[in-house]
């Protein structure tokens, strides 16, 4: 039973179900916030951990999808806003 979900602008959701130790932040770039072409969650992946603090994140990004874990609710909430406000940023400067 999922007992958490959040979904941000980005196109990436925090969610948790019910018996992880875990919460998992996952999705792919939405269409409105490509600033450029990624080859695959690998390269997303990449460019996150240059961009955005990624310190108590855990990687495990499939080609297809990106994923990433979080121990607390508060960091998993924390990084994925912190994806969107790096975005956003961008967004804007390049609008």
């Amino acid at each position: 039973m999922k007992i958490l979900n959040i979904n941000y602008p980005i196109g990436l959701s925090v969610s948790k179900y019910e018996g992880d130790l875990d919460y998992t932040i996952t999705g792919n770039l939405a269409k409105e916030y490509r600033i450029r072409d990624f080859d695959g969650a690998y390269d997303f992946e990449d460019y996150i951990k240059k961009h955005v603090n990624c310190e108590g994140i855990r990687f495990d990004s499939e080609y297809s999808q990106f994923f990433a874990y979080a121990r607390s609710e508060k960091r998993a909430k924390k990084f994925a806003q912190d994806v969107n406000d790096w975005f956003d940023k961008i967004k804007d400067l390049i609008a």
